[in-house]
Parts: structure tokens; C-alpha cells; sequence
């Protein structure tokens, strides 16, 4: 994990700040259903970085690519003990390799649970999300794994 806390406030002026090309306001929710406000500042897209504003801290994030950002930052949260309400956190959320390529992991596709004809809806994986939508890492990958050996039953071991 790339992950590291920044300065507090007395030293954030001698320090230069990257710019960041776009904020997002969040809600997290703990396992007593307090919801507390987070932002997360997005770095240009073509550099897989972003930081988390959590209670007057701040902690940046590098990866892959967004997607790989995001879970590290979920997988502070969910170390408090609490679940980002995001896009990318639904357990019928998960990319493709080639549109995660192409979005540098900012979109990701909504798996229908029943095969149809119909395209597949790509979300924004840090646009907000109902609490009631989202769950834990493991939970979200248990989800895709069980919607892929549902879909292909010849690939279960």
C-alpha cells in the first residue's frame, strides 16, 4: 500500500501541495450507522493519486490507477471500522480490464445478476452511493467472484 499521512496545518504552507483536479464529498458509515463526512481530491488523470480529507486529516494514496487508490483508501476506512459510501463499493460493481484501462479505473460496470442482451451500465466508482448499497472489500469481492461462477459454471473448480 502507497499510502502516507500528510502534515498537519502548521506545516502545509512550507510544503508545496499538488493540485488537485477534483474533490468529491462522501459519506462512511460505521457498524452503529454513524455517518461522518469525508472528501476525496482526485489527481489529474493521467496519475493514479488521491488523497482522503477524513476529521482533519489528510492521507494520499498511488496506485495502478484510481481503482487501486480507492481500496487502499477503503481499506483504511474499513480498518476504523467503517464502509465508504461510493459507486465502487456495491457488490454489483466491478470494471472490465479494458474500460479500466481506458478510464484509468475511474468507471466501472454494474453486473446484472440475470444474463440479458442488454450493454452493461458503467458508474463513476467515486460518484456517491446509498449506505444500504455498499459492503466490506471482501464482501464486494465475494460477490463478483460468485456473479463470474454463476455466469461461467464450467470455470468453478
Amino acid at each position: 500500500m502507497n499510502s502516507r499521512p500528510k502534515q498537519d496545518a502548521a506545516d502545509a504552507h512550507s510544503i508545496p501541495r499538488p493540485k488537485w483536479a477534483e474533490e468529491v464529498g462522501l459519506q462512511t458509515i460505521d457498524v452503529a450507522g454513524l455517518v461522518r463526512h469525508v472528501s476525496i481530491c482526485l489527481g489529474d488523470p493521467s496519475a493514479a493519486r488521491i488523497e482522503l480529507l477524513d476529521a482533519g486529516s489528510r492521507t494520499e494514496f498511488s496506485g495502478t490507477d484510481y481503482l487501486d487508490c480507492l481500496t487502499q483508501a477503503r481499506r483504511q476506512l474499513e480498518r476504523d471500522g467503517r464502509l465508504l459510501c461510493c459507486q465502487g463499493a456495491r457488490p454489483d460493481v466491478h470494471p472490465s480490464g479494458q474500460l479500466r484501462q481506458f478510464t484509468n479505473g475511474r468507471e466501472a460496470y454494474v453486473h446484472h445478476s440475470e444474463p440479458s442482451s442488454e450493454a452493461l451500465g458503467a458508474v463513476d466508482i467515486f460518484a456517491p452511493a446509498s449506505p444500504e448499497d455498499i459492503v466490506s472489500l471482501d464482501e464486494q469481492r465475494a460477490a463478483i467472484i460468485g456473479f463470474w461462477n454463476a455466469r461461467h459454471p464450467a470455470n468453478q473448480l
